[in-house]
This record gives C-alpha cells, sequence and structure tokens, in this order.
C-alpha cells in the first residue's frame, strides 16, 4: 500500500519562515506469525494456533446452552502481506441442531509502526453466527476497491423444501488505522430453490411456485466510486417455469452498499421463506 507524502510548512512566531518540512510516513511492515499467534493467544487465552484447530475453553454458550468447543483459523491474508493483516478466527459447537450456527470472529492486525516494536489488533468484530449444525460457513477475502479488502462470510439454510445461500461483506471503517471497526457494508442471499418442496414434473401446480435462482456478486474495477468498484447483482435461473436474467445496481452511499429490501426479494433471491 502506497501512502502520499504531507509536507507542512511551519511559521516561526520571529518573524521569519523556516523552510518546509517534508515528513514520509513510516513504509508498512508485516505482521508476522509469531505476532499474529501471541495476539490470538492473548485475546482468547487458549493455545491458539495458525494451523488447525485448538480447544475452546473460553467464550459465551449459545441460545441453547451449548458451548464452544474448537476454534481455527479459517482465513489469514498472510504474513507476507505489507500493513494490516486480516485474520478469522471460526467457532464450532458441537452437537448442535440444525438451526445452530456458528461463529467467526474478525480481526484487523496492524504492523508495528512509530518505534513500536509489536504487532497489535486495529480492529475486531466477535461473534458473528453464520453456518448450520453448530460450524459456521466459508469465509473468504473480496477486493472491493483499490487496496481495500473485506472479509466475505457465507452461509446456508434449509427448511421444509427450500434452501438459500447468504453472503455478508465486513469491511473496516478506515481500512488501516488504529482503534478501527468493521462494518457489514452488504448482505444478500446468493441463491433460492423450492426444489425440494416443489417438483414440476410431478406437479403441473407447482411449476408457477418453482424458484431456481442464484444471485452472485459481481464488482467493476472499471468504476469507482468513494474508494469502491461498482458493484451490480447478477440475477439467473428460473421463476415459475420462466428464464430470469437481470442486473441489479447496488450503489454505494454513507459507508454502506445501499439496495432497497422490497427489491431483493422482487427480482433478487431474497425470498425471506
Amino acid at each position: 500500500m502506497r501512502f502520499r507524502s504531507a509536507t507542512f510548512a511551519i511559521a516561526l512566531a520571529a518573524g521569519f519562515a523556516a523552510p518546509a518540512l517534508a515528513l514520509t510516513p513510516q513504509a508498512p511492515g508485516k505482521v508476522t506469525d509469531a505476532e499474529a499467534q501471541r495476539l490470538l493467544r492473548e485475546t482468547y487465552g487458549e493455545p491458539a494456533t495458525l494451523q488447525g484447530e485448538w480447544p475452546a475453553t473460553s467464550g459465551a454458550r449459545s441460545e441453547d446452552g451449548i458451548a464452544p468447543t474448537a476454534r481455527i483459523v479459517c482465513a489469514d491474508s498472510g504474513s507476507d502481506t505489507l500493513g494490516p493483516r486480516r485474520i478469522a478466527v471460526c467457532t464450532s459447537f458441537a452437537d448442535a441442531g440444525h438451526a445452530q450456527s456458528g461463529e467467526v470472529d474478525l480481526f484487523l492486525l496492524l504492523d508495528p509502526r512509530d518505534g513500536e516494536t509489536r504487532a497489535r489488533i486495529g480492529a475486531q468484530e466477535r461473534g458473528v453466527q453464520t453456518g448450520g449444525w453448530g460450524s459456521p460457513g466459508e469465509v473468504t477475502f473480496q477486493e472491493i476497491g483499490p487496496g481495500r479488502v473485506a472479509f466475505a462470510l457465507a452461509s446456508g439454510y434449509s427448511n421444509m423444501g427450500w434452501s438459500t445461500g447468504h453472503v455478508s461483506l465486513y469491511d473496516t471503517e478506515n481500512g488501516h488505522a488504529e482503534s478501527d471497526k468493521f462494518e457489514n457494508v452488504l448482505s444478500i442471499a446468493t441463491d433460492l430453490s423450492n426444489g425440494g418442496a416443489c417438483d414440476p414434473d410431478e406437479d403441473r401446480g407447482c411449476r408457477a411456485r418453482a424458484i431456481d435462482l442464484t444471485c452472485a456478486l459481481r464488482f467493476d474495477r472499471n468504476r469507482i466510486d468513494a474508494g469502491r468498484y461498482a458493484v451490480s447483482i447478477t440475477v439467473s435461473g428460473t421463476r415459475g417455469g420462466r428464464k430470469v436474467a437481470r442486473t441489479i445496481p447496488v450503489p454505494f452511499d454513507a459507508g454502506h452498499y445501499r439496495i432497497d429490501a422490497a427489491t431483493l426479494q422482487r427480482d433478487g433471491c431474497d425470498e425471506g421463506f
């Protein structure tokens, strides 16, 4: 990540002008594996590791009274990344029912700066619920703008023959600052089907109710607004026996991607069953 140097002109009270001083920000460094592991162990009070699971001995119980059983680093931008390092920790709850989600904790780790010798946590979001059967969904990274990377948290749900997928994007407010915070900047359903509840081949009346849709996020790198790529949702599949192919624009405004919920229900995959 590159930063432009800032030049400050300082006028002295003695009546003469001092030469302008050019202050060059310190070049971004890296958060090592050892530092990342140290921060996770301090946060959880557990023998956290960057590779493989470790037993969860702390944390709140679920609404059903089930204690967390295991954690794992499920997304890591890596030690080769200059500047902030992004890490997600997934927590599982053993013996949970299908409606019990897992949990995801998001961390933005800052590299040592300004004489500091140790990395630190710049932002964190704890206990984001995703997935089912006590296990969280997949966590990946999504580039949403030049130099801006968001966590993408996926989840799925099935009930009474219906199934749906979901994705939420979590971005930091400033991207790299001290005492930053994560924001859920966009949440949409990524697919919708009632194939388990309605079979048009066996029930002609089902044809009008049949739904099988996919809604994919698209990022246009050629169009940038407020430091983010232009976003749209590409909808494809069938609804009521008719082919569906449409694009829904998703404008970015005041720190979030704004889209009307009614539009997502009518034209996208957010059926809300």
